[in-house]
């Protein structure tokens, strides 16, 4: 299957295809959904390319009517945790 296309999201560029899975960190919508909230749709404007078979199209810098759809479906990404470390005082 020679069909794909290349997405920007995150501030970087995804290659996606058909009926597989990707890792998002970056993505707006990730943050509201709680843990409760899975399988929601959500359609991402900004494509840069679509290939399909040997027909290539490409965007200056996106194409004006691609939507590439896809589903959240497990919010695997959380709240950053911080961790400090507390050093005590040596005197020499």
């Amino acid at each position: 299957m020679n069909r794909y296309a290349i997405i920007g999201i995150g501030g970087e560029q995804l290659r996606v295809e058909p009926g597989r899975f990707y890792d998002i960190r970056h993505f707006a919508s990730l943050q509201k959904v709680s843990g409760s909230n899975v399988n929601v749709k959500v359609s991402i404007h900004r494509v840069l390319l679509i290939r399909e078979g040997s027909e290539i199209t490409i965007g200056q810098p996106w194409l004006s009517n691609a939507i590439v759809k896809g589903r959240i479906l497990h919010p695997c990404f959380g709240n950053k945790i911080v961790i400090q470390k507390i050093h005590s005082k040596k005197k020499k």
